[in-house]
């Protein structure tokens, strides 16, 4: 008897024991549950709420007097999903086939009408005989993550459709990225540019300029509205306006180099257009400045010369005079001269570029009061006489821009021929370069540009290893 009550005692001891330790792990998964920073519900069979821990009632802003016994369908989950199905009917989906709804994602409806989209964990409980009795649901909020993800989509959707080229390089120049825009404009498709290196489109007088814009991009330069060409497809030269920006990954690395691309040879046309004519303009009025004033104020000076020997002759004291007039008359025909050759360049039809490059350097140190010099290789020859116009232009624009503007005593023009083509450099010592233009002007830099690309060339212009500005115009030989 007294074996079988201490027996009894033990086993009512170890039923506590696992009584205690029952609840104490009941406890332990209920604040588990309770703090879990995650959706924890379920429902019955019937669709209606059983449980709904504490994170889902502060998410959805139900109390659990609120919510407990109500249907999923009635409170949380609108009248339609995301995709436009029942929710009513989706719930008995849920119930009948939960293995094909383990995870899932829709939009939920919170207390106050505002809209949540939930990740959904879904899985059945069974009784004894394998019946579904309840569906646990573990959800997670993951709104901020579907409106980044719609973002991306408008996002994706308005680089694709753009009218503008958008292309991704990696360093290499390998294309991963052609949208729409791109296809349009260059005639190739995504397929067709996905196998392409961007070398491809460069034409090769550009490709120097193409590895000047990468190494400003990795030192952390942007490019912004660049100006250069470009090959279509069918091998037509067009003129494009770009943006270029370096990619760089989480850890700071650059991997690649996005462009936004536009086509503007239509405006580059027009442009071309107003350019021959406002040339053809200073031409006119050096023509006329040359044969109309040049032969009135020869006459003038001439008339005073006469003048002032018959004055002499007759000893009057005016004859001095006169023959000031003569000689301001004769400086008057020198100045006007010299602006007719700027505006009107003759020696480039008569003698060529190289005759009227020595004629400007001498005219500038003449009306500009700067040293100017100008230096050749002799077998550089440039035959084009629209080409020669240009390039004339360009150092004509160059000497301006650094006497004006950068304040240069010293100018060195220098033409020579090379294997990469025939190099034009106008160095002066004035002041630096500025980086970045100031806003609204840079007009003559821009016109630069513009004839650079006329004749083929690429134009580079940098600060002087000895301070001032050297601007260098490459164009093909054999011109």
């Amino acid at each position: 008897m007294k074996k079988q009550t201490k027996k009894l005692k033990d086993i009512t001891t170890k039923l506590k024991r696992t009584q205690e330790m029952l609840y104490d792990s009941e406890d332990k998964y209920r604040q588990l549950v309770e703090n879990a920073d995650c959706i924890i519900l379920r429902m019955g069979e019937d669709g209606k709420i059983t449980f709904f821990n504490e994170f889902a009632q502060k998410l959805f802003g139900y109390t659990e007097q609120q919510i407990l016994g109500k249907k999923v369908t009635e409170t949380i989950l609108p009248e339609k999903d995301s995709s436009g199905r029942d929710s009513e009917k989706l719930i008995r989906d849920i119930k009948r086939q939960p293995e094909l709804y383990t995870t899932y994602e829709n939009e939920n409806i919170c207390k106050d009408g505002r809209r949540v989209w939930i990740a959904w964990a879904n899985r059945a409980i069974h009784d004894e005989q394998r019946n579904i009795t309840e569906i646990l649901c573990v959800g997670h909020d993951i709104t901020e993550r579907k409106h980044m993800e719609n973002k991306l989509q408008l996002l994706a959707a308005a680089v694709h459709n753009s009218n503008d080229a958008i292309t991704v390089q990696d360093l290499e120049g390998n294309i991963i990225l052609w949208n729409l825009g791109a296809e349009r404009i260059y005639g190739y498709s995504k397929a067709e540019a996905m196998k392409m290196n961007i070398g491809r489109i460069i034409p090769d007088h550009k490709h120097d300029e193409m590895m000047s814009l990468v190494e400003r991009l990795q030192k952390g330069e942007n490019i912004e509205f660049f100006e250069t060409q470009r090959f279509a497809k069918n091998n037509r030269l067009l003129n494009i306006s770009l943006t270029a920006t370096l990619l760089k990954n989480e850890k700071g690395k650059p991997f690649a180099i996005t462009t936004t691309e536009r086509d503007i040879t239509e405006r580059r046309f027009l442009e071309k257009e107003i350019l021959d004519i406002t040339e053809k303009e200073r031409e006119l009025i050096g023509q006329e400045m040359h044969d109309g004033m040049g032969q009135v104020l020869t006459g003038i000076a001439v008339k005073c010369k006469g003048l002032a020997l018959n004055l002499k002759r007759k000893s009057f004291d005016e004859s001095k005079e006169a023959m000031v007039i003569s000689k301001l008359a004769n400086q008057a025909i020198a100045q006007t001269r010299d602006l007719a050759r700027m505006l009107y360049p003759i020696d480039i039809e008569t003698g060529g570029l190289i005759s009227a490059l020595k004629m400007l350097a001498s005219n500038t140190e003449k009306s500009m009061g700067v040293t100017c010099r100008f230096r050749c290789g002799k077998s550089v020859s440039v035959k084009n006489l629209v080409e020669a116009k240009q390039i004339y232009r360009i150092v004509q624009e160059a000497i301006t821009n650094a006497v004006r503007h950068g304040k240069a005593k010293n100018i060195n023009i220098k033409l020579r021929l090379t294997n990469r083509g025939t190099i034009l450099s106008i160095e002066n010592d004035g002041m630096d370069f500025p980086k970045v233009s100031p806003r609204g002007k840079g007009l003559g830099l821009k016109i630069m540009k513009y004839r650079t690309d006329l004749i083929g060339g690429s134009l580079d212009i940098r600060k002087g290893d000895k301070g001032g500005t050297i601007v260098t115009c490459v164009f093909p030989n054999g011109r």
